[in-house]
């Protein structure tokens, strides 16, 4: 297995083919939503394990502050942890970058997953792209 910032256009569009599958064909969200405009300012993240298998992008709300967005692991890959690599990944390249709390949007069918990387539930739910969400935050000084 192999983690990496997708720092070239080969391993962003193989994140955006993740993403594709997971929450468009999948999930059914929009492309038009799953493609926005933050793409330009997020750090990507690509797990590979002979072929890409799990993204996740990161970008900054302020100075001490990341918000996780787009975790995404194939369904064939589902069940190995993969998830969890990707999440310390990113808290320790952010971490590493300065920065000091996370900040995500957890469907709530994956609330119990986040709670177990250290994170707590921060709002009501809300709805985004038609499935319920809550905000979750942890620090990343832990």
């Amino acid at each position: 297995m192999e983690i990496k910032v997708a720092d070239n256009n080969i391993l962003y569009n193989q994140c955006l083919a993740i993403r594709k599958r997971v929450f468009v064909e999948e999930q059914n969200v929009p492309m038009d939503r799953e493609v926005d405009e933050h793409e330009d300012a997020s750090t990507h993240i690509l797990l590979i394990e002979e072929e890409p298998v799990g993204t996740v992008r990161y970008r900054p709300e302020n100075d001490k502050l990341i918000k996780i967005e787009r975790m995404a692991v194939l369904p064939e890959a589902r069940g190995r942890r993969l998830g969890r690599e990707l999440m310390a990944f990113v808290h320790s390249h952010a971490s590493e970058n300065g920065y000091t709390r996370a900040k995500l949007g957890a469907q709530v069918h994956a609330i119990d997953f986040y709670r177990k990387l250290g994170y707590t539930v921060s709002s009501d739910e809300f709805q985004d792209a038609g499935i319920p969400h809550v905000y979750m935050e942890r620090d990343l000084t832990q």
